[in-house]
């Protein structure tokens, strides 16, 4: 190496546009009046290549020194590859927050450059993921799925656990589920047990995904997030997919909401069924919080126990 290991440089002589560079750039205005009063306290990290001095860490102090019109401290270290300075970068900003975004980042720029079963190793304890923790099982696995579920993670529509199903799908499946997050953002759990429901219906049925979608019984998707709430259209979604998965089971919750809603009719009692209609068995309950509303509730009780919709509720689920 040629140029001495610390020097000053113009900003525009330093190239910022690497592709190791993964973290987000930090806003250049924070550092300004630092870099007023003391100058520059660090130096910025760069390799030369070819008679050009590529940068490693130090975006936001290149920036800041350009609008300021200061010169660069450049520090030069020894990178034999992208994957070396990818992983220079990564150590210098262990200090910074790491998101899905990054890792999602981070992950596909090392797969790309090298073998997949070296990660767990070289590029788990970068980003702060345990090498056989089920995340970093969930990135190798999400290596697998089409670019257009990167967006849809990085926007947080999608959860990193939903790769758990999806990569049990065929291609033409995860494509056709890519709308039902689009506009969507999904919890994990909502996100898991549609997907998981869809599979598994599929796998039953000997059909697939794109057929149960596609059925005139599954409600469409076009007006998500539109004419209802997001947390509806999810609710709507997971409800359809969760009914062509148990189809007894969700019957007999119509009948049971049916009935309910009738013996409670103007009272605050919730009647809820125990172990999935299997027992026979109830569960009633309201709140209350003055010695007026108990007594209401017990007035409500005992008017609502009159009811002759009890025994129906009793032996849903029960074999006759």
């Amino acid at each position: 190496m040629s140029n001495p290991s610390v020097c000053n440089l113009s900003p525009a002589d330093v190239d910022c546009s690497g592709p190791w560079l993964l973290h987000p750039e930090s806003p250049a205005e924070k550092l300004i009046p630092s870099l007023k009063k003391h100058g520059q306290l660090v130096p910025v990290l760069a390799v030369e290549e070819s008679g050009k001095t590529l940068l490693v860490a130090g975006r936001a102090r290149v920036a800041a020194a350009s609008k300021l019109g200061m010169d660069v401290l450049v520090r030069y270290i020894d990178a034999a590859d992208d994957t070396e300075k990818a992983v220079l970068h990564l150590e210098e900003n262990s200090a910074r927050l790491t998101d899905e975004s990054l890792k999602l980042s981070a992950v596909r720029f090392f797969a790309a450059r090298m073998d997949v079963a070296e990660l767990p190793k070289t590029v788990a304890p970068l980003l702060g993921i345990k090498p056989k923790s089920r995340d970093m099982k969930f990135w190798l696995d999400w290596m697998e799925l089409e670019p257009e579920y990167d967006e849809l993670l990085r926007r947080g529509h999608i959860p990193l656990a939903a790769v758990s199903v999806l990569i049990k799908l065929g291609e033409t499946d995860r494509a056709a589920l890519v709308r039902f997050f689009e506009k969507l953002s999904w919890s994990r759990s909502n996100a898991v047990n549609f997907l998981t429901w869809l599979y598994e219906t599929s796998r039953r049925e000997n059909k697939s995904v794109v057929e149960l979608i596609s059925a005139p019984a599954f409600p469409a998707f076009e007006s998500a997030g539109e004419s209802e709430s997001p947390k509806d259209a999810v609710t709507r979604f997971c409800k359809a997919a969760k009914e062509l998965r148990y189809p007894t089971l969700s019957e007999l919750e119509k009948v049971h909401n049916k009935i309910v809603s009738e013996i409670c009719a103007g009272t605050k009692w919730r009647v809820e069924p125990v172990g999935s209609f299997e027992t026979g068995e109830v569960l009633i309950q309201t709140r209350f919080k003055s010695r007026e509303m108990m007594q209401k509730a017990m007035e409500d009780l005992e008017s609502i126990a009159k009811f002759s919709g009890w025994e129906d509720l009793f032996e849903l689920g029960r074999d006759k």
